[in-house]
């Protein structure tokens, strides 16, 4: 774009070398000389006025638009009106345009100050709540050992005598429910832990095939009780440099989540890796209900259900793939779904197979 003083001088240039041009014609065509000259002259003068009153109007209407301008252009930045440029001019309205920006930019800038103090106080608010959370998560953990223990010896007769079916049964209750909530507490403060990034990870050399084989075996006594078939599908086996504790929980939050929606005896449960350059793609593959375009973009959201009635089959916290996607960033990776309802659900996450710079244990 071209500035406006140059449109200026341009025109005021024209413009004199024509009055000049003219003047000089009449001088030279003239049939008395004193004509000629006065014409000459005249036409000079105006020439010279014309460029005179150019460079006038460059200083005291262009320059002072020019700094306004830069000025709104550094505020745009900065939105800082402190950083502008003195504006000195006698044109009303300019000088009525300039005092209408600095008042704009003043109550802006205080705007976005305020702004940025409530941003930074319901940032410690939240780092609190955060906090509070994690430390209740830890206080209801500790009462939960000794339930869980003493659950465990009347479950042995031989040790606190024997009990009766009725007694038996309460007893079994008691411990599930401890368990229940012992794995719900560890959730939490997983993933307050995330919230926090105070979630450390412990990088070794791991065999995938050998992991995978390890995941498959753990899963295998669940998945006969349940009549589900899992496979193990790898092209290759490969070495990645990671937190092997840490993948295998999000391929037990994946296969747990999977057995909850595939159908028994007919359900199959696929997973396995795959060589992507300079990661290591996992998947955990199912035959289930699958999920909606609607819930995939919600998914991976903390306390998120997919199905949120009183009288929902599945339990869980909706923290699972909350937890799987902070452990999967975390590790300098991914995680995404892929799905259709009726047909199946795919849940896919990379891992670098390099070191990278992570929270290690101390």
């Amino acid at each position: 774009m071209i500035p406006i003083k140059n449109i200026l001088f341009l025109l005021s240039g024209a413009s004199s070398f024509i009055i000049f041009y003219m003047g000089l014609v009449n001088y030279i065509t003239a049939i008395e000389s004193s004509t000629g000259w006065i014409l000459l002259v005249f036409a000079t003068i105006v020439a010279a006025g014309t460029l005179l009153s150019t460079v006038y109007i460059s200083k005291s209407i262009t320059k002072p638009i020019e700094k306004l301008a830069e000025n709104m252009t550094e505020f745009s930045k900065t939105n800082k009106i402190t950083n502008k440029k003195p504006i000195n001019t006698n044109i009303k309205e300019i000088y009525e345009l300039n005092k209408n920006f600095e008042s704009m930019g003043e109550k802006v800038e205080k705007t976005i100050s305020v702004q940025q103090e409530y941003v930074e106080k319901l940032k410690q608010i939240d780092k609190k709540k955060v906090e509070f959370s994690s430390m209740v998560s830890h206080e209801l953990k500790t009462p939960l050992v000794p339930i869980l223990g003493y659950a465990q010896m009347l479950q042995k007769q031989e040790l606190m005598g024997k009990l009766n079916k009725q007694q038996i049964d309460a007893v079994d209750e008691i411990y599930s429910s401890a368990v229940k909530l012992q794995r719900l507490v560890g959730d939490i403060l997983t993933t307050q832990k995330l919230d926090l990034g105070k979630l450390d990870f412990n990088q070794e050399n791991i065999h995938i095939a050998e992991l995978l084989n390890s995941i498959i075996k753990e899963f295998n006594p669940i998945a006969i009780e349940k009549k589900i078939n899992i496979i193990n599908k790898i092209t290759k086996d490969e070495i990645i440099f990671s937190d092997k504790d840490r993948i295998n929980q999000i391929f037990s939050n994946l296969i747990k989540n999977a057995m909850d929606f595939v159908e028994p005896k007919k359900g199959e449960i696929i997973i396995g890796a795959d060589n992507d350059k300079e990661f290591i793609k996992f998947f955990v593959k199912d035959n289930g209900i699958g999920i909606s375009e609607s819930n995939q973009k919600e998914i991976f959201k903390k306390f998120y259900q997919i199905d949120t009635s009183t009288s929902r089959k599945r339990n869980g916290s909706g923290l699972g793939l909350a937890i799987c996607k902070g452990i999967a960033d975390g590790l300098g990776g991914n995680i995404w779904v892929e799905s259709k309802e009726d047909v199946g659900t795919a849940f896919y996450f990379k891992i670098p197979k390099q070191p990278i710079k992570v929270n290690s244990k101390k």
